[in-house]
């Protein structure tokens, strides 16, 4: 059909061309024409000859579903004819083997040679080794039928490999393709039904070494008889003497064909595991390619008019075929046994609800406790959840004995209903202990401080939710079990698309309210906007027929949302656990003031309990590391949830968007670019945005604060990895999207040239800016003068550089003037700096006691330093004046002004 399209496809363009109605183009030549007229008529005769083809279809297809009938009945003959000669070979071999053996039981000697007590425990060996034979001759028959049987699934394997391949490329996107797909995955074989050869291997080469460390002990028979003669010498005499030897004879014949059975094991063994190991392969292939293509294939017919007006008569389809057999004969007696051991859970439920109203008054004890500084305790809350835990128990014991139960009655759907308990028995743990932790008065109320109007509402939406999330649930499970019963379940497709209208209409309030709460934390927000998009995605998805991917991505959002529920109680109980910690150590340190005014001999009766102390004033470097390892654990679990649908998404690579030139060698290749690739360079730069957002912040506040640094340093270091993170980034997103480093490195080197001469002071202020944070010639915090402007560096970036004056005005100057201009920095290895007092006094003066005054001034003052000293000099004769200078040292830069101004009013 495709080829027939194609075809009438390239005959309407030639039709175009010989006619002359294609605009814009140029005459065509005598030798154009007849080429295009010959190219006309063979594509009139394979049209011809499709059609033809065509007619004949439903004859070619009756053929070949009796010739794959003969093959498929052919091949099973086959293998039942070598299944025969193989049982024959083995009954052949155990036959001789037990003939063997048998002849070394009895040898032809006399009663009462055999009687001998040394002779007959050498006889025992003899029988226990014929014993030995038999085994291992049976080992080997069941080795070879396993054999054949893993050949057989691994050719089978390899056809089905090679033959989907086929089918995808001819019925890509057909609803017969998926029906094909999901016949496949239900005839891989399962690891389950292939035994680990390993420790078997291990243990026949152990028993073939033992068996040869007998054979060369029996080597020299003489003198291995002559040594169980020892110690024996008046049971034996000439007679008996042949007769041992002639026992050891026989048992070296038995240990060579034991030896040689136990080579035999382990060689086909070996050979069973290597067949093993390459079914798992092309199994394991397989099935990666089934579940990339049955995941991007429609199972179902799109929910458009057509599917509409016949939904009635395929619904009365559906439900007449609908049938659920049993076989009573052999259900009746499982049933018993199934009772039997379902009553334990039984029992165990029971057992629960009895002691129900105990384990609710010790609930309420640990919650009057709460807030209490005597009797309030981290492991509180722990308590109580635990206790809601086993209150929501007894319902999931009963729903696993009816499952096991109904497993047993041999129904056609055993396996389906006892799937569908287990995860209803999780899905009711879940959401019965969420049910019951935001009950009235209950631990979200008590230990979490949620307002009880607000416990409430929730637990209502919980209850809406949960019951709009069983059918859900239960297709979910066909899903797995049975793909095929999909393709044609219009109940199924109708029911779970309003059951996903109905949650999104239950869950987008809920994501109102978090989005209108200021508190909320961003993740809070991110998750939970998440959560409410994804039904309306899976909606979308069944509408347009994916009603397969629908329900496998529901189950794993549906286990999403139990991480998120069991992650928010855990949150929270770190967070009350905190509290608890920090109010008890406030609390304590009050005891202790209060006990040492009592020592002192202040009067005072008990201290008065505090109130709460604030979440705020919780050590915030604890919460912050106990944040980072929630998160981190959240995203581990999250992992082990979606991490086998990840393999889906390779099925993107098949996806090309567009093709570049490569070398590989020195050869020149072309690849391509494909969806996947696009996906994986959007998730690289959200990546990189993220990292760039927090991990230098992060780095500052869990490293670079313990270590001590130097002012400036920590920001150094961050400020270049954020460099080093943006290159990466971008040297990633560039390279998945086909621009190569090579490629980049012209660009830049044309970027350079291009752009060095418009934009010379940013890329001089650029590379500064990388010098300053290298060579570190100014820091955040140092106090510098450059040019005419004096103050502290308090930010240093890509371009320039921020100085504050010291009339607090920011000053910005450019990265490139601290590396071109003279730069003073007063505070970079020694704040030590000289002062120049300058004064005069008038002709006449004692100009010795000017000096002692001066000197005395100077080294009277407590900011002075004395070494080096402070000086006087007698510089200049002024006008009206004897001029001198006081010089002088302080240690800071921030006593310079100070001191001047106390040294003028000392003097």
């Amino acid at each position: 059909q495709n080829a027939m399209y194609n075809a009438s496809q390239q005959l309407q363009q030639i039709r175009s061309r010989l006619d002359g109605t294609d605009v814009g183009e140029t005459a065509l030549r005598p030798s154009q024409k007849v080429l295009m007229q010959v190219q006309q008529a063979l594509l009139n005769a394979e049209i011809d000859q499709q059609r033809k083809s065509l007619e004949g279809n439903t004859v070619l297809q009756d053929t070949l579903q009796k010739q794959r009938d003969y093959v498929t009945a052919n091949s099973a003959r086959l293998e039942h004819q070598l299944q025969l000669l193989q049982e024959a070979v083995n009954s052949k071999r155990l036959t001789l083997t037990e003939k063997t053996a048998q002849e070394a039981v009895s040898p032809d000697e006399a009663a009462r040679i055999q009687a001998n007590p040394l002779v007959k425990q050498e006889l025992e060996i003899n029988q226990q080794l014929s014993q030995r034979l038999i085994t291992a001759t049976q080992n080997g028959n069941q080795l070879m039928q396993q054999n054949i049987k893993v050949k057989n699934w691994l050719e089978r394997a390899l056809q089905s490999e090679r033959n989907i391949k086929e089918q995808i490329a001819v019925l890509k996107g057909s609803l017969l393709l998926s029906r094909i797909l999901y016949q496949q995955q239900q005839t891989l074989p399962s690891a389950d039904e292939l035994e680990n050869m390993t420790n078997r291997i291990a243990d026949l080469r152990l028993e073939q070494f033992e068996v040869n460390q007998q054979r060369d002990a029996l080597f020299q028979s003489d003198a291995f008889v002559s040594k169980l003669e020892e110690g024996h010498t008046n049971e034996v005499n000439s007679e008996v003497h042949d007769a041992l030897l002639q026992v050891v004879d026989m048992r070296r014949e038995l240990l060579d064909q034991l030896n040689k059975q136990l080579g035999n094991q382990l060689m086909m063994a070996i050979n069973l595991q290597i067949n093993q190991q390459q079914l798992m392969s092309v199994s394991k292939n397989l099935k990666s390619i089934l579940t990339q293509q049955i995941f991007w294939v429609n199972s179902n017919r799109p929910m458009d008019w057509d599917w509409i007006k016949a939904f009635p008569q395929t619904l009365k389809d559906e439900f007449k075929s609908m049938k659920i057999t049993v076989n009573w004969e052999k259900a009746w007696p499982a049933v018993f046994i199934a009772f039997l051991a379902g009553l334990p859970l039984l029992l165990i439920a029971g057992l629960i609800h009895w002691r129900l109203g105990w384990l609710k008054a010790y609930q309420q004890k640990l919650a009057s406790a709460v807030g209490s500084l005597r009797n309030d305790s981290q492991l509180n809350t722990p308590k109580a959840i635990l206790i809601d835990l086993i209150r929501a128990l007894p319902v999931c014991l009963i729903i696993l004995a009816v499952g096991l139960i109904l497993l047993t009655m041999q129904l056609n759907i055993s396996e389906l209903l006892w799937s569908f308990s287990k995860k209803l028995a999780i899905f009711w743990l879940v959401f019965g202990l969420c049910w019951k932790v935001l009950e009235k008065n209950g631990v979200a109320v008590r230990h979490f401080g949620m307002p009880e109007q607000q416990t409430s509402h929730w637990r209502r939406q919980i209850v809406r939710i949960s019951l709009a999330l069983l059918p859900i649930h239960f297709w979910s499970v066909v899903a797995e079990l049975s793909p095929l019963h999909l393709m044609d379940d219009v109940l199924g497709q109708a029911m779970i698309f309003f059951n996903l209208l109905l949650i999104a209409f239950l869950v987008w309030p809920m994501c109102r309210e978090s989005w209108r709460d200021k508190e909320s934390h961003t993740m809070r927000l991110v998750t939970i906007t998440v959560l409410s998009i994804i039904p309306i995605a899976l909606m979308v998805l069944t509408a347009t027929g994916y009603f397969y991917t629908t329900l496998r991505l529901s189950g794993r959002w549906i286990e999403t949302v139990y991480l998120v529920i069991i992650w928010n109680l855990l949150y929270q109980t770190v967070l009350r656990g905190l509290s608890v910690a920090a109010r008890r150590i406030a609390w304590r340190r009050a005891l202790a003031r209060r006990q040492n005014l009592v020592k002192e001999g202040a009067e005072g009766a008990e201290p008065p309990e505090e109130p709460t102390i604030a979440l705020e004033q919780v050590n915030q470097q604890t919460l912050r590391i106990t944040m980072l390892l929630m998160f981190a654990l959240f995203g581990v679990m999250f992992w082990a949830i979606w991490s086998d649908l990840i393999t889906v998404f390779s099925y993107l690579d098949s996806i090309t968007l567009w093709h570049y030139n490569a070398t590989e060698a020195g050869a020149a290749v072309v690849k391509n670019v494909t969806m996947g690739s696009l996906l994986f360079a959007i998730i690289a730069s959200m990546v990189a945005w993220a990292l760039i957002r927090n991990l230098p912040g992060l780095l500052e506040v869990l490293v670079l604060s313990r270590l001590n640094m130097r002012q400036g340093a920590s920001y150094a270091i961050t400020t270049i990895l954020n460099y080093i993170i943006i290159a990466v980034g971008a040297m990633t997103v560039f390279g998945s999207l086909g621009v190569s480093w090579d490629k980049l490195q012209w660009l830049a080197a044309a970027l350079s040239v291009g752009l060095g001469f418009g934009l010379q002071e940013i890329f001089g202020n650029f590379v500064s800016g990388l010098i300053i944070l290298f060579e570190r010639p100014v820091r955040i915090g140092d106090t510098v003068t450059i040019g005419s402007f004096s103050g502290t560096v308090s930010k240093i970036r890509i371009r320039a550089t921020t100085i504050t004056d010291f009339d607090r005005k920011e000053v910005i100057i450019p990265n490139k003037a601290f590396v071109t201009e003279r730069l003073i920095n007063w505070s970079l290895t020694d704040t030590t700096t000289r002062l120049v007092i300058r004064l005069g006094v008038a002709y006449g003066s004692d100009l010795e006691k000017v000096r002692k005054v001066l000197l005395k001034a100077a080294t009277e003052h407590p900011r002075v330093m004395h070494e080096p000293m402070p000086e006087v000099f007698f510089t200049a004769f002024g006008a009206s004046t004897l001029d001198h200078e006081l010089r002088l040292y302080v240690r800071e830069l921030r006593d310079r002004s100070r001191t001047v101004d106390e040294l003028n009013r000392t003097i």
